[in-house]
């Protein structure tokens, strides 16, 4: 069985490959890959239960960043990745997810021309 950290990030780039406009998403981005991109970022997995029991809430950072001369693509992409995970529950191989939406936040960076944003996400892992 897979870990419920690899099912996440499986579930997650199947969910948003292809399906967010304005941005391409990534495990792992090539180097030197311009923006815009969004990254499966930061992932923690915390047990459910007691000792064996293999479920978990897996806590998942998506990493967005655009250059723009203005937040609002920033914004627009970070609304596409709630609309496409929030609320969703997906079966991959020995598992089942629901996400959860918590909060997303951007921030402009110092060359005044980058915006980096984190989109917060729970997930529940239930071994299946």
């Amino acid at each position: 069985m897979t870990s419920a950290i690899d099912a996440t990030e499986a579930a997650t780039f199947t969910a948003l490959d292809g399906n967010v406009v304005g941005s391409t998403i990534y495990q792992h981005v090539p180097e030197d890959t311009p923006p815009p991109v969004t990254i499966i970022g930061d992932m923690e997995a915390v047990p459910l239960g007691a000792k064996d029991d293999k479920d978990r809430r897996v806590s998942l950072t998506l990493v967005t960043i655009v250059e723009a001369e203005e937040r609002k693509p920033l914004s627009a992409i970070q609304d596409q990745l709630e609309t496409l995970l929030d609320g969703k529950t997906f079966t991959v191989p020995g598992w089942r997810l629901s996400f959860v939406f918590e909060s997303a936040d951007g921030a402009q960076l110092p060359d005044g021309e980058t915006y980096l944003g984190n989109s917060r996400f729970t997930v529940f892992a239930f071994a299946a």
